[in-house]
């Protein structure tokens, strides 16, 4: 098998060529292994890049060295190729992908790395593009949009940082979303997000009861909520004990679902793996075992 590197330059502030490039580069010169290391140039390349490695056919395995969106980049381009394997070794400024497998440290073993095995995880369609992890809509969008601006925090504090800037204003937002039963409602929404992992915002588990095997997303809907009382759900929401909380019966709708669509009224944005974007409106499907994902030795989907 073929293993190739992809390192992007921006991530973590640029660590992944400061730091883990030469680590990586210094393990692979008397490691026997057929390898590549490729500086991405924009995220748009990686994918045509991807697609024209493994256009032979032959098992080729592909390292994302960065965050969350450098891995939902690798796995946009990997997506349909069966002789393609993803993997990541996280350097950017969230990495809650990773926060779904035990002993996540692994991640940063090459050797562990090399030696990990690939298992068909599920991904999320929405519109004509992929989510590995999560997609975020409404506030905690606008927070990871401050939090990529914090100069001097990083992380789940520059996640925190952002969120007492944002709620505060007690932000909401028209939406239109389908339930359960294929029906539209229109609410006014503090957010929004479809995961297909537990983890946003540098280690909020926004979505306590997902999985990456089980060919479902997990929808939570939350609607305004104010004073003191958002606080104490902030906490919650980090704690991934917010669907059980008494308090938040009338505030969270949550579903695990196949299909969800969701159409913006107001001006909106949505993080796609951390990744901002303008959001108008998106048809959202789940594709079971679309990518399949390394995972490092020594570790396991939690």
């Amino acid at each position: 098998m073929k293993h190739i590197f992809i390192v992007n330059p921006a991530a973590g502030k640029g660590i992944a060529t400061t730091k883990y490039q030469p680590q990586i580069l210094n393990y692979l010169k008397d490691s026997g292994l057929d390898y590549e290391v490729h500086r991405s140039l924009n995220k748009e390349e990686i994918g045509t890049y991807i697609k024209q490695k493994a256009a032979d056919g032959a098992p080729v395995r592909f390292y994302g060295i960065g965050g969350d969106g450098t891995l939902c980049d690798v796995a946009n381009g990997a997506v349909g190729l069966p002789n393609v394997e993803v993997a990541i070794i996280p350097c950017g400024t969230g990495n809650d992908f990773v926060r779904n497998f035990s002993n996540k440290e692994n991640f940063l073993d090459i050797e562990k790395q090399i030696n990990g095995k690939a298992v068909p995880v599920d991904a999320i369609r929405c519109n004509d593009f992929y989510s590995m992890n999560m997609l975020n809509i409404g506030a905690d969008c606008e927070v990871v949009v401050k939090a990529a601006n914090k100069k001097h925090a990083s992380g789940s504090l520059a996640y925190a940082i952002g969120a007492l800037e944002v709620l505060p204003h007690n932000p909401r937002y028209r939406m239109a979303y389908t339930d359960e039963n294929g029906e539209e409602h229109e609410e006014d929404l503090l957010l929004c997000c479809i995961g297909n992992g537990h983890y946003c915002g540098g280690g909020f588990k926004g979505c306590p009861r997902a999985s990456l095997q089980d060919g479902l997303m997990d929808v939570v809907i939350v609607r305004p909520v104010t004073g003191m009382l958002m606080m104490k759900m902030l906490l919650k929401y980090h704690n991934g004990t917010h669907l059980d909380a008494p308090e938040a019966a009338d505030l969270i709708k949550f579903m695990q679902v196949k299909n969800f669509r969701l159409r913006a009224i107001d001006q909106v944005n949505v993080s796609v793996d951390g990744e901002v974007k303008p959001f108008t409106e998106g048809d959202m499907e789940v594709a079971p075992g679309a990518i399949n994902f390394v995972v490092p030795e020594g570790s396991e989907i939690l």
